[in-house]
């Protein structure tokens, strides 16, 4: 437990500043309670396992032999409504490797069952190695990172995933940012086979590349500097692959990332840092399919938003927008017609006239500080909004409470209300009907 309070309380700027955090040791400690340099070559070992109860009380709708609901079923191998599953167990190594804390290292394993080892029940994806990074310190106010890693963005995505009491992700973060690599794809596709749209769409004909997981292979330059008494700027810039966790070095799929960060300090320490945060992301990158074994094609995939985070008295809000523009993603396509089977494929909206946006609200209350917690987040996503037919709109409501044992040990409750229209399209509203709400119950075990 205590290689995990360096990771989540350290004695740099916050907790909140996830980049900062995730991709540099400290430069001072206080193992008593006196401020000294970091300079401990003993790499630190930590990690933590997440295991959940989910049930889903929506219906199934098979038309034609193939399954027509698949937000009826349970990521990540979209087989049933309910079960137990070991959703994440990751194990960690971090330190220096100098003697002047010049040189840091990062790696981390995934073990459990999720899309980055049984993205929607093809495990024939599975990398294991989700994190694999050094960082270079010789520059001032420019720290260097290089390797595989989480990419700057958006804070859902960014923030360590141990501490969220939330079970999912919102609906415009796990369609829309949670990226699920592609490259063979079929034929273009327009109307019932695109769910009523008018838009070309592409479904996948092969799965072979774990999901994204908010991670990229490349360079990023970033740091954190204090501007005025608690204020301090945090910036980042990466050039990526674009292949997320993939083993891949193509860059056919090269991405640029930015990020932008004012935040205003109080005082506490990691997860619990009082403070208030702005901030800006960015992302755009080329993504290249090949159609039909035949013909090569490519558009432009652009993400970006803005929010803000504060924490102070024992009340935690959050609140982001984000937009989408080509690649996308409109869920995943049963193409077996077998009813007994479930051949899961992904589908995009192409091109970047497609457009997307969404975000979320998120309040956060502690009833006994650090002990007990009760909250709510409402999110949102309109999926397709320049497209009459096709557009989906999404709406969600989840309230929770959680138990913390001791740091980030826990218990956490949650239950989601949720609904999705098809304002353009009746048809495809009589496929949506037959979603439901959703129970989810998750214990983390850090170590």
């Amino acid at each position: 437990m205590a290689n995990l309070a360096l990771l989540a309380l350290s004695t740099q700027m916050d907790a909140a500043d996830w980049l900062m955090l995730q991709g540099s040791q400290p430069e001072f400690v206080a193992p008593k309670g006196v401020i000294v340099p970091y300079r401990s070559h003993k790499p630190k070992v930590w990690g933590f396992v997440q295991a959940n109860y989910r049930e889903d009380y929506g219906k199934s709708l098979i038309k034609n032999g193939s399954n027509k609901t698949p937000f009826s079923l349970l990521n990540p191998d979209l087989k049933d409504n309910s079960g137990l599953n070991v959703f994440r167990a990751r194990l960690a190594l971090r330190g220096m490797a100098d003697n002047e804390n010049k040189v840091n290292y990062f790696v981390m394993t995934e073990f459990g069952n999720n899309g980055i080892n049984n993205l929607a029940g093809h495990s024939n994806v599975a990398t294991y190695f989700s994190d694999a990074s050094v960082t270079l310190k010789y520059i001032p106010y420019a720290k260097v990172r290089v390797g595989k890693f989480k990419y700057p963005g958006s804070e859902e995505g960014l923030q360590a995933v141990f501490v969220s009491p939330y079970v999912s992700f919102t609906t415009m973060t796990n369609q829309q940012l949670l990226e699920r690599q592609i490259k063979n794809v079929g034929t273009a596709q327009t109307g019932a086979a695109a769910g009523g749209a008018s838009t070309v769409h592409y479904t996948s004909t092969s799965i072979d590349q774990p999901i994204g997981a908010f991670r990229d292979t490349g360079v990023q330059i970033f740091d954190t500097v204090k501007v005025k008494d608690n204020w301090a700027v945090t910036y980042a810039y990466m050039y990526g692959n674009g292949t997320g966790i993939a083993n891949s070095n193509s860059n056919d799929n090269r991405t640029h990332y930015g990020y932008l960060a004012l935040e205003d300090t109080y005082g506490g320490r990691g997860y619990f840092t009082r403070c208030m945060k702005f901030y800006v992301w960015g992302q755009t990158g080329k993504r290249v399919l090949l159609s039909n074994n035949t013909s090569s094609i490519e558009t432009t995939r652009k993400r970006y938003g803005l929010g803000m985070t504060y924490y102070n008295h024992g009340i935690r809000f959050e609140a982001e927008y984000m937009k989408a523009k080509g690649m996308i993603f409109t869920g995943p396509k049963d193409t077996d017609s077998n009813p007994l089977i479930n051949d899961w494929q992904f589908q995009y909206a192409f091109g970047e006239e497609n457009v997307a946006d969404g975000g979320y609200v998120n309040l956060q209350y502690e009833l006994m500080p650090k002990k007990v917690e009760v909250f709510g987040r409402y999110d949102y996503q309109n999926r397709l909004t320049n497209d009459v037919k096709g557009e989906r709109d999404f709406k969600t409501l989840t309230l929770g409470a959680s138990y913390r044992f001791k740091g980030a040990t826990r218990i956490d409750f949650n239950y989601a209300f949720r609904d999705a229209k098809a304002p353009g399209n009746a048809n495809a509203q009589k496929v949506l009907d037959n979603m439901g709400n959703r129970l989810e119950v998750q214990i983390t075990a850090a170590f």
